[in-house]
């Protein structure tokens, strides 16, 4: 599997160590003709939903982000900021999202930083009860179909989307240790 790192601004060194001790080698992308020829995109994301559109649009990416005949055979991993973006909008800025899965980011409360527990909608034993990194001020919201895992924080949010072979993760699985690395196995091998 070929796979391609769109720097959006994240944890790209942390990113990087963690597919490699997962077995996977990764490239950072650094013009369009790389797209064709990868079978897996991540959006890494720290920062804020308008800078990271900002930085696709910058790249010269955005627009093949959102073209269905380009990324339809292609599976793609947003995780945090890089998740929210997966979305038509957010309450944190007035851009337009990918629009690849279907809803809204909106702010909480307060922010959401630590290690928090998720839980699925069916038995998952590697993902329930188990403890993840988290750090964001905003949530996905969504139609249920799209969640695949939950997390509380004041509500309930989703954790875990899915559409397709598109995912949205809004914790740091590249800070989560060993159930990290765990689901990053899960989502490469297609078992989640």
């Amino acid at each position: 599997m070929k796979i391609l790192i769109i720097n959006t601004g994240g944890n790209i060194s942390s990113l990087m160590n963690i597919l490699n001790f997962c077995g996977y080698e990764a490239k950072i992308y650094e013009d369009r003709s790389d797209l064709k020829s990868y079978d897996l995109f991540f959006l890494p994301g720290i920062g804020t939903f308008d800078n990271s559109i900002k930085t696709l649009m910058d790249l010269k990416i955005y627009d093949d982000l959102k073209n269905f005949d380009i990324i339809k055979k292609k599976k793609i991993i947003g995780i945090c900021v890089g998740m929210q973006i997966l979305f038509n909008k957010s309450e944190e800025g007035s851009l337009k999202g990918l629009s690849l899965i279907d809803g809204e980011i909106r702010k909480f409360k307060d922010l959401h930083m630590g290690w928090n527990e998720i839980y699925s909608n069916e038995n998952n034993e590697l993902l329930d009860d188990n403890l993840f990194y988290f750090a964001h001020n905003f949530y996905a919201d969504c139609e249920k179909k799209f969640i695949h895992s939950y997390c509380k924080h004041s509500i309930e949010f989703p954790a875990i989307v899915k559409k397709d072979n598109i995912y949205g993760i809004q914790f740091h699985p590249e800070k989560s240790h060993i159930n990290g690395i765990n689901l990053f196995k899960r989502i490469l091998n297609e078992k989640i």
